[in-house]
């Protein structure tokens, strides 16, 4: 199959978040089950590639009552092409946060198809990620000057984290993407605005969410963020599928960035990553570890780990937590290391070599999150041997195995968590049941094959 898959980020040319990853690993899996796919996305200035895209010429997008120049980049690499839009909305020191996100993406939208002509790649199926395509699919079925090739063709979009929708009014979004007005009246309003996320549940020929309990957790108003109705009403095409994780990068057997590689047959080696991680931090080694790798956001649950904290150290953890976001918790990070030296400690800021050596390092992961439509990070840390002790929900709830590959909590609250890191610490001390626990963390395959065969059945059902 041909699959064009469009997406706001993409590993490692661009990344703010898991919606990257997602999209860098699945085309290169999709790739090595035989078939064609284009990435496209926006050609930033902070773009991170070795080498630059090969400019290959302008295209004329229409948008907004007139006419739009975007230029075209295009390099390949692992067997994917990526096509990259260059306008000067997207020359800017970051990839989010202004007040015209809407309009920019809504011309990144509506340049996907241009680029994808302008490259003679002729699509089975379109993939839209998130709501920075989310009127792709409306496009598609009702666009006007569309390019050969790309009128009506079967569409799929997947829900990365349905919190965020793009909001707009609807009619300079219907004038932005130079649609007709009748669909005013269509998936695209929400309550008088405009939201790209409801219009892509309406028109896109199927939904998914990166894991089955996240897709039945949104239909809930607790999780749905104000479009759990319209998500109720579509559940008949919506469905998860739980992401992988790229195995060559995050593999304990070969990980050039952690101090010592190991196996789950050499798990006495795994502790010379403890001991560097405690020395960099001047942690004491002989105590577990507690770790936390997050973005430090409302999200996360990070309020209720940091709210537990003293009573942790209580528990005889040693706590470390990498991450960076909201002003307030930060600040509290460096209050709670200036006060517990040696016994916490802390990384403001983001480094892909210290987690992995965190990953490598530490005993458990915590992962207290309010929601989490898939997750990453509990998958990377049983991949390394470090049993996550998370909250059940979504993607957490569907990839760990309670006190088998870990510990799952079903409160929010600072004893629901206490609780569940009351019962690991109990367990770390079986140092047999502990060891099981490891290597069964180990064993789970959470590569992408699995995950990317999921959504060519998901094509071929709309395909034919």
């Amino acid at each position: 199959m041909n699959i064009l898959l469009a997406s706001s980020e993409v590993y490692p040319f661009s990344k703010t978040g898991g919606l990257a990853d997602v999209a860098g690993a699945l085309p290169e899996a999709l790739v090595k089950l035989g078939h064609k796919v284009l990435v496209v996305s926006p050609w930033y200035k902070t773009l991170k590639a070795k080498n630059a895209p090969l400019w290959i010429g302008d295209e004329w997008v229409p948008f907004d009552n007139t006419i739009e120049t975007c230029g075209v980049g295009v390099l390949e690499q692992h067997g994917v092409t990526y096509a990259f839009i260059g306008h000067h909305y997207f020359q800017r020191d970051s990839l989010y946060g202004y007040e015209d996100d809407t309009k920019r993406f809504c011309l990144f939208t509506r340049a996907i198809p241009q680029a994808g002509a302008r490259l003679n790649f002729v699509p089975d199926i379109i993939h839209a990620n998130d709501w920075h395509t989310g009127y792709l699919p409306m496009l598609l079925e009702h666009g006007w000057h569309m390019p050969s090739g790309y009128v009506r063709k079967p569409s799929v979009f997947t829900i990365h984290n349905v919190q965020y929708q793009g909001n707009s009014g609807l009619d300079e979004t219907l004038s932005w993407l130079r649609l007709p007005g009748f669909l005013r009246d269509s998936y695209m309003n929400y309550f008088g605005s405009a939201n790209a996320m409801q219009a892509a549940l309406g028109f896109a020929h199927r939904v998914t969410t990166v894991s089955p309990t996240y897709a039945e957790e949104i239909k809930t108003p607790a999780y749905g963020y104000g479009l759990d109705g319209t998500l109720r009403h579509i559940s008949g095409k919506l469905s998860g599928i739980v992401n992988g994780i790229d195995t060559d990068i995050w593999n304990p057997k070969t990980d050039g960035q952690i101090a010592q590689t190991y196996t789950a047959k050499s798990l006495t080696k795994k502790v010379l990553n403890k001991q560097a991680l405690c020395e960099r931090f001047n942690l004491d080694v002989n105590k577990p570890i507690i770790a936390v790798v997050s973005r430090l956001v409302d999200q996360k649950g990070i309020d209720v780990f940091i709210d537990g904290a003293t009573e942790l150290l209580w528990q005889d953890w040693n706590v470390f937590v990498q991450g960076s976001g909201e002003q307030d918790l930060e600040a509290a990070l460096y209050s709670l290391t200036a006060r517990n030296p040696g016994r916490f400690a802390s990384f403001v800021g983001y480094d892909e070599a210290l987690a992995h050596l965190v990953y490598a390092g530490a005993d458990t992961l915590a992962i207290p999150s309010r929601f989490e439509p898939c997750g990453l990070t509990q998958l990377i840390a049983m991949r390394y041997g470090t049993i996550p002790i998370a909250r059940a929900t979504g993607g957490l709830a569907d990839t760990i195995r309670a006190n088998e590959t870990g510990f799952l909590f079903d409160h929010l609250n600072v004893s629901g968590l206490l609780w569940a890191t009351k019962v690991a610490r109990d367990a770390y001390d079986n140092h047999s049941f502990w060891q099981s626990m490891m290597k069964n963390a180990m064993a789970q395959d959470f590569s992408w094959e699995r995950s990317a065969q999921a959504y060519i059945e998901l094509y071929k059902s709309i395909h034919g």
